[in-house]
């Protein structure tokens, strides 16, 4: 296991005006996928990319929510045309597809919370990958509160899970930033009144860096 020491992503939270930060898993933590396992995957279903992708995220949100592993690869079968055969391996590679870590993110709200900051871990997640997320790190060393769709019943962007991250936080909305790549979530949180930052573009990390120093 690979543990990120602070080194040079150092913030001061004495001269931020949040005391909380909350971030998004895939998009942020991690890399998105990558279109190569889109590719893969549209390949070993014998479909095409762009329907693989689609019928994918179709059905996603559900999945997110509660609804099985098997359940959610026969429905991305069903809506492809296709038969479902074993699951296992899908699930594993798709498990496999979410987690390249980006570091300096991980750093940053390690470094947030050494000097005084709550963090939090907000996701919308499935449980065969949360488990593997578990299995490879500790997510306590990072985060005060681990909030995730299928363990809560509740997801992004919709205004519960949201209140749910702030309650174990134990700050109110305007004290919190909220960091995500999907504008959807980010327009959820904003409408709580909790501040927020559109991971999005190469310049994502040096921006979130800078508002917590700013």
């Amino acid at each position: 296991m690979s543990i990120p020491r602070l080194r040079d992503f150092c913030i001061d939270t004495t001269m931020a005006d949040i005391s909380a930060l909350i971030l998004d898993f895939g998009g942020v933590l991690s890399y998105l996928q990558s279109e190569d396992w889109y590719l893969a995957m549209a390949a070993r279903l014998q479909v095409d990319a762009s329907a693989f992708r689609a019928a994918y995220w179709e059905h996603r949100h559900a999945y997110d929510g509660g609804l099985s592993a098997p359940e959610y690869w026969r429905r991305v079968h069903a809506t492809l045309g296709r038969p479902c055969g074993p699951v296992d391996p899908l699930i594993q590679s798709d498990v496999a597809s979410w987690t390249e870590f980006r570091e300096e993110v991980w750093a940053l709200a390690r470094d947030f919370r050494w000097r005084g900051g709550r963090t939090a871990f907000l996701s919308n997640g499935v449980p065969e990958a949360m488990a593997h997320i578990r299995a490879m790190r500790p997510l306590e060393l990072w985060f005060d509160a681990v909030v995730v769709s299928c363990e809560v019943g509740a997801s992004k962007p919709g205004s519960l899970i949201y209140e749910i991250c702030l309650s174990r936080l134990g700050v109110v909305p305007e004290r919190a930033l909220f960091v995500d790549d999907r504008t959807d979530n980010i327009e959820g949180a904003a409408r709580l009144g909790i501040e927020t930052l559109h991971f999005a573009g190469d310049d994502a990390v040096a921006r979130l860096r800078a508002r917590l120093t700013s």
